[in-house]
C-alpha cells in the first residue's frame, strides 16, 4: 500500500465503466426532488476509509472509534495496547495508553500546574513510540528536569487528523483553558482521499442524518469518476483552519505556537514544502511564535532520526522536545511575570 503523508492513504477506488452515465441519471433525478432524500443512509466514509487502510499499522485499529463530528477519535481508557508500524524488513512495536477523555497518556503533574495542549496528528501522537517517548511527554519531562517548570502536557495528537479536525477538537476542549497551545499540522490536509474535502464530508454527514439530499454525495461520485486532485484541505482552507485556532487561543488567553514539522527527505535535500512555508508566513503575519524543526533536523543530517518519511524514532522525538522546550519555558516565564488581567 502506498502512503503519502502522516497516516494518510491513497484510495483504492477507481473509475468504473458506466459510472459517468449513472451519475448523470442520478443528477437528473436529484434535480426533480423537492425537499428531502430519505433513501440515503448516513455514512461516515472518513471513518470507513481510515479503518480499512491500516495495514502498515497493525493493532492501531484498536485505538480508534467513530465520531459524528471528528470522523474518528481515540478510544478512552486504553491500557498499553500493542500496535506497530510494519515496514519492509522491520517492525516498530509500541504500546498506547489513553486517558478517560481519550488523550494519549503523558507524565503525571500537579493539579495546579499550567496546561500545555499539544494539538496535531500522528507525529504529535507519537507513532511508533511508547507513551512517554512521544514529544509532548518528553517536553513535560524536559521542562521539569532542565528548567524546574511543572506543566501538565495534554497530548491531543490523533493519527490521520487534518487541521480541520484539529480545529474542531480544540473548540471542544473543556475545563481550564491551556496556557499554551502547540499546533502541528500540514501533511494530512494535502492528502487526496475520495476527492471531497473534510468540510464537505461534515456537510454530507449532517444532511444524511437528517434524511436530506446533499449535493456532495453526487460530487463525490463525479470526482471519483474523473481525474482530479481535490485534497482534504486546499492550502487556503488549511491556513483558514489555522487562523481559526489562533483566534480561539487569543479569545481564551492561551499563547499559540505553530510548529513546522520536517520530513526525512529534508535531511539530505534542500527545499521546503509549500505548506511549511505557508505556516512560516502565517506566523509572521499573525505575530505568532513559530518553532521551525527543519533547521535542527537538517543540522543533524541523520535520516535515522526517522523511521519513515515523517514519523520519528525516540531520538527524533527527543530532538523535537529539545528544540521546543526552551521556547515553552520562555513563554511560561513571561506569562508568570505578566500582571493578571482584570
Amino acid at each position: 500500500m502506498k502512503t503519502s503523508g502522516v497516516l494518510s492513504f491513497v484510495p483504492r477506488w477507481g473509475t468504473r465503466p458506466g459510472l459517468l452515465a449513472f451519475v448523470a441519471v442520478v443528477l437528473a433525478a436529484a434535480g426533480s426532488i423537492e425537499g428531502g432524500f430519505p433513501l440515503l443512509a448516513a455514512e461516515n466514509a472518513r471513518w470507513d476509509f481510515l479503518r480499512t487502510n491500516l495495514q502498515v499499522f497493525p493493532g492501531t485499529e484498536k485505538l480508534f472509534e467513530p465520531d459524528d463530528t471528528l470522523f474518528w477519535r481515540l478510544r478512552p481508557g486504553l491500557r498499553k495496547v500493542k500496535a506497530s508500524e510494519k515496514l519492509p524488513g522491520v517492525e516498530h512495536i509500541f504500546r498506547v495508553s489513553t486517558t478517560a477523555d481519550g488523550r494519549r497518556v503523558t507524565g503525571k503533574a500537579d493539579a495546579q500546574a499550567p496546561t500545555v495542549l499539544f494539538l496535531g496528528d500522528s507525529c504529535t501522537f507519537g507513532i511508533p513510540v511508547n507513551d512517554r517517548e512521544a514529544f509532548p511527554s518528553r517536553v513535560q519531562a524536559d521542562l521539569s528536569e532542565k528548567y524546574g517548570l511543572n506543566i501538565q502536557a495534554v497530548n491531543a495528537g490523533v493519527p490521520g487528523y487534518s487541521a480541520f479536525q484539529g480545529r474542531i477538537l480544540l473548540e471542544q476542549f473543556e475545563g481550564r483553558a491551556p496556557e499554551v497551545v502547540v499546533i502541528t499540522f500540514w501533511l494530512n490536509g494535502q492528502s487526496i482521499w475520495d476527492h471531497l474535502s473534510d468540510a464537505e464530508h461534515v456537510e454530507l454527514l449532517a444532511a444524511e442524518r437528517e434524511g436530506k439530499f446533499s449535493r456532495h454525495r453526487l460530487t463525490r461520485l463525479l470526482r471519483r469518476a474523473t481525474p482530479g486532485d481535490r485534497p482534504r484541505l486546499s492550502e487556503e482552507e488549511f491556513i483558514g483552519q489555522l487562523k481559526r485556532m489562533l483566534r480561539w487561543c487569543r479569545k481564551k488567553g492561551a499563547v499559540p505556537v505553530l510548529q513546522v514539522w520536517p520530513t526525512r527527505r529534508q535531511m539530505s535535500e534542500a527545499g521546503e514544502a509549500s505548506r511549511q512555508d505557508a505556516i512560516r508566513h502565517l506566523g509572521r503575519e499573525q505575530q505568532v511564535r513559530v518553532v521551525d524543526l527543519v533547521p535542527p533536523f537538517r543540522e543533524r543530517r541523520d535520516p535515522e532520526l526517522f523511521v519513515d518519511s515523517v514519523h520519528c524514532n525516540r531520538e527524533g522525538y527527543g530532538l523535537v522536545a529539545e528544540t521546543l522546550a526552551p521556547v515553552l519555558a520562555n513563554i511560561l516565564a513571561q506569562k508568570a511575570a505578566a500582571p493578571a488581567r482584570p
